[in-house]
Parts: C-alpha cells; structure tokens; sequence
C-alpha cells in the first residue's frame, strides 16, 4: 500500500523516528539451534495516523494476555529506514510491508524467515483472496503474509443522482461503454478524474491500467508484465492502454479535461459528483480508502449517499487488484515472535479495531464482516471476496525505478498529450534496470 501510505503522510504528524531494534531485535540468519522466548518482540511498520492507532489497540490486549511486550517501531521512511536496519544488522523482530517489493528483494538476499518456519501457509491461503500470497513469494517459497488490505477495482457513484437520472450499474465493459454514452448525452460528464498527488503524481493512472492489465489479458499476463517478460511496449499491455483511452481520453469524458488531470488532486477529484447545484460529473474509479477524502456531509452519510461496484468485466471473470500491509519476520526460532506472527496473519480476530477505525479491511475471508464501521465498508469486502482472483498492486512489485518512477511520469505525459503512446511505453521498458 505504498501509494497510500505517500499519500496518508501528508495529513500525518511528520515526526520520524529513527527507531532501533533493542532489546526486540532479530537476527537475518536462519538457526538450527533451539527456541527462544522473548518477551519483548519488536514490530517495524509504517503506516500511521488511525491505522497506527488501531494496530496497537488490536495488539495491545492480545500481547498483555499472553505475557508479550510489543515494541511498535513506527516510521514514515520505513522503506528507506528498513534497507537501513538490514545493512547495519539492527533488525526488528518483524516488520510489516507496504511494498511487496521490498520484502522479496531482502528474502532473495535470505535476510528473511520463510513464513512456514512460523505459521501455517496452508491455513493462511486458505482463508485469504486467492493469489495474495504470490505477492510474497520467492522462488516457491513464501516469506510474508497480509495483515491488511485495500482494493482497486472499484468504481464509485451518487446514489440519489443515479436513480433520478435512471442509471443502472454496469456488468460488462460494454454496458459501461454504453453508460458513458447516455451519461454524457445529458450533457455531463461521465467521469471524475484526478492524478495529482505531489511528488507522487500519475500513480492514479498506473491503477487504471493495472485493473485493466488485469481485467483484459489475466493473472497470467500481469504476472509476466511485473517482472518485465511481457513488456510495456507489447499487444498484451496495449489492450489495456487502449480500454484507458476510451474512457478516460475520449473527449467530453473526464470532468475538466484528461490533459488537465495531472493538475486535478485525486483527493478531491471526486467531490464535483456530489455538488449541491448539480453533478459536475457522475462516477469516478479509485480504491476503497477514496470515501476518507469525500466532503464531511457525504462520509457522514455514507451509506445513503454513495454507491460502489467493481471494475464492469472485460473477459468475463471478475480478478481484483489492490494492496496491503504483508507481515514478515527476521529472528529466526522464537517461540513468542511465532505467536506473534500467527496472531496477525492467521487468526481472523485480529484486525477488529482496524476494521473499526474504517483504516483497512481485513484479508481474512472468515473475519466478521459486523465490524466493519458502515454498509459501504461491508459491501466492498464483499465485493473483495467474490474475486475471481486478487493481484498485488503491479507498480508496487515492480522495481522503484519503473513502478514509482517512469510508470508515474509515463502516465502524466501520455495522458496530458506530452508523448505518444508509443514513445511512453518504449520509454517505461528503457527505465527497467538491467
């Protein structure tokens, strides 16, 4: 969830801490020897503000009845902060991922414990979206597990506006085709479109063709987009390029124009949907965490005001992409840091104060779906869990230089008219390190 974590840390205190490992450190090394038990297991993470706040909520009375300390080792830098720790050996027991990237680069490296030296893989896939854990995966060994997630494929409307005006949500992307006709023959237009996010402009784009990466050519083609064996520039990724340029770059589309979409905050790009003297536009396509940034009248009244559905299908499945918090450990034979683990990422009681707080929703298909905060919430889980199959967010697993880097100016400039689509594309591949 790296994109959202950039984005959530503009609202947050800025203080960093520059933690240390103490008396909750790990080792990388994997032992032999026999078990431990520490009774302080320190955890790295970094996402903060409300989800900070509930992750300790949800650990501190489960810590305090089995006799653990947890040591929270929060960090807005944690991806640069956790390559820190590694290379001086000042590990954490454990540390929470937004950016599987990350974490399979340092288990290629064996920095990290397989994840079945400490929990139950089969339990754990078996209980979460199929594929999340290919995320986590290195050479068929798997190394980390979600303790939260967010999804993508998503689409989101004014319900009072779209029954007056007789809309019907989309199942097919022919039908949504279809809707985006009628909805601009009023005169409106059809979408909200924003990419700019500071230094993370253009990420809102790359989501857009992950979904249809996805949505057009299948959990196989994506998986070989991200590590770069099907390439940008290929017919495979065109099809989703080309999805993205009818809808969003087909004049009268986008509320203001797509070539001023990278000066339009994705924040708040949706909120001309809701304006009181009429609907500038009548639908937008982001993730679940966009209802956050709605105008305060509309969050309040959540359920009544707004309506969700998924990514109308292309291919006839339904596969979803999105993102997630991945809990990994680095002290090898510990009997507490196992309990730990187990409790995050296998145990569907965990998350309940996060689920409350709206911060995330659970990658568990048992958790209790009466704790999420609203109907909406509980509807999008819903949505989560009848997915065909679930894929990583692609920029995330691909390497920083192309996922975080020329994907995000790649969109910006194919979308503000700047490059063609060719020279975007041919320009992404070039950015991919050798």
């Amino acid at each position: 969830m790296r994109k959202l974590t950039l984005l959530k840390a503009a609202g947050l205190t800025a203080a960093v801490a520059m933690v240390t490992a103490g008396c909750g450190g790990g080792t990388a090394a994997t032992s032999s020897a026999a078990m431990t038990a520490k009774t302080t297991v320190s955890i790295m993470y970094g996402f903060g503000g409300d989800q900070d706040k509930a992750f300790r909520v949800d650990m501190d009375a489960w810590s305090k009845a089995n006799g653990i300390t947890i040591e929270y080792q929060q960090s807005n830098s944690f991806e640069q902060l956790i390559q820190t720790k590694v290379a001086s050996g000042s590990l954490p027991d454990i540390a929470i991922y937004p950016q599987p990237g990350i974490l399979t680069g340092l288990a290629a490296k064996g920095k990290v414990q397989t994840l079945d030296s400490y929990v139950d893989v089969a339990a754990v896939k078996a209980d979460i979206l199929p594929g999340f854990l290919d995320a986590a995966t290195v050479k068929g060994k798997v190394y980390g597990a979600p303790i939260s997630m967010n999804v993508k494929s998503l689409y989101w409307y004014d319900k009072a506006v779209w029954a007056a005006k007789g809309f019907e949500v989309p199942k097919t992307e022919a039908e949504l085709e279809a809707l985006i006709t009628k909805m601009k023959a009023t005169g409106v237009a059809p979408l909200c479109y924003g990419m700019e996010s500071g230094s993370a402009t253009g990420w809102p784009g790359t989501d857009w063709i992950e979904d249809y990466v996805l949505q057009t050519g299948g959990t196989d083609t994506y998986d070989k987009w991200v590590t770069h064996d099907v390439k940008f520039n290929s017919p495979e990724i065109k099809k989703a390029f080309d999805v993205y340029t009818k809808l969003i770059m087909t004049d009268g589309n986008v509320y203001g124009g797509a070539k001023a979409a990278s000066s339009n905050a994705f924040g708040t790009a949706f909120n001309p949907m809701f304006d009181a003297a009429g609907p500038k536009c009548y639908m937008g396509k982001q993730g679940n965490f966009i209802t956050s940034f709605f105008p305060a009248e509309v969050k309040a009244n959540l359920d009544s005001r707004v309506g969700v559905f998924v990514t109308p299908s292309v291919s006839g499945q339904s596969p979803m992409e999105g993102g997630g918090d991945l809990a990994a450990a680095f002290t090898a034979n510990d009997s507490n840091v196992k309990k730990v683990m187990n409790y995050m990422v296998n145990d569907a009681k965990f998350g309940v104060a996060i689920a409350k707080a709206g911060s995330a929703l659970s990658p568990h298909k048992s958790f209790d779906a009466a704790n999420y905060p609203n109907d909406t919430t509980r509807n999008v889980a819903k949505l989560a869990q009848a997915a065909t199959a679930f894929r990583f967010d692609a920029s995330d697993l691909m390497p920083s230089a192309v996922g975080s880097k020329a994907f995000w100016t790649g969109m910006v400039d194919y979308t503000s008219g700047n490059k063609s689509l060719d020279d975007t594309l041919t320009a992404i591949d070039s950015s991919w390190p050798a």
